[in-house]
């Protein structure tokens, strides 16, 4: 039973990498953040909006990306083009960090409210961030990519700058209604569906997401979108597949639909990679 709860546990403590290339300059507006993340700039530049706040991070940078959060972001290219990794991070990994750090993440959550989501990657973090990287891209098991994981957020931290990546949503059940819809963005969702895998009933669901002041068909397009962005960057499938697999029927009005959430449409974002 010891043994089936670990394999569990192991399998929450997810960590994704991506990589994001341009040749031309990227401008979005109201980029989703699903999970905690970072992003390290290999060439060029990042430009970040959060709130009425703004941040320039550069090749000695990492960009921390707080669950929940949604962020205006430009990707400015440099002479050799536009490069970015990113590593995103399970709720089940945040939280096993929290509980076993917890003094340290009391001072980071403390200062979290002020602090920058663009930080200057140290010599400690960036050799902790090469070395997972490396990891994910070969056959390392679950259990030591987790500790790999942690090890860079405990690097941030100990140079004062994990503090906003660990932060309580302030939306939780909006949250969990976000990683039901992941599962599969283009299915056709309904409240009364998500509220099965939940475990609630369909107006409980309504209910207490109006508390959170959320909607339901907001965060499903916020997720298909999130999901058709990354997609998009990725230059790989086309512009019509990622709109029907994201649940689109009309690619026209997926179009129109995207461009009036980030302000440019699928074709102009291709357009820049």
């Amino acid at each position: 039973m010891a043994d089936d709860m670990e394999a569990v546990a192991l399998s929450e403590l997810r960590i994704a990498h991506g990589t994001i290339e341009a040749r031309r300059a990227q401008t979005l507006r109201r980029v989703p953040v699903f999970q905690s993340a970072l992003c390290r700039v290999r060439q060029g530049t990042k430009l970040l909006e959060w709130g009425a706040r703004q941040a320039r991070a550069g090749t000695h940078d990492v960009v921390l990306m707080p669950a929940g959060q949604e962020l205006g972001v430009a990707n400015l290219p440099g002479a050799q083009g536009y490069r970015a990794e990113v590593l995103s991070f399970s709720p089940a990994l945040i939280a096993r960090f929290r509980a076993r750090h917890g003094g340290l993440v009391d001072t980071q959550l403390r200062q979290a409210a002020t602090a920058s989501l663009c930080v200057p990657l140290d010599p400690h973090a960036a050799l902790a961030w090469d070395q997972l990287t490396a990891s994910l891209g070969s056959s390392t098991p679950s259990a030591l990519l987790a500790h790999q994981a942690e090890g860079l957020l405990l690097a941030l931290a100990l140079g004062g700058h994990c503090g906003p990546l660990l932060l309580d949503r302030r939306d939780p059940l909006a949250a969990r209604v976000q990683q039901v819809l992941l599962l599969d963005p283009g299915a056709d969702w309904s409240v009364a569906k998500v509220a099965s895998h939940l475990h609630l009933g369909a107006s409980t669901l309504r209910r207490q997401l109006a508390l959170e002041q959320r909607h339901f068909r907001a965060i499903l397009e916020d997720v298909r979108l999130g999901l058709a962005l990354q997609e998009l960057q990725s230059g790989i499938l086309p512009i019509g597949d990622i709109a029907a697999a994201c649940g689109y029927a009309s690619p026209s009005r997926f179009a129109a639909r995207f461009r009036q959430h980030y302000g440019l449409s699928p074709r102009d974002l291709r357009a820049t990679l």
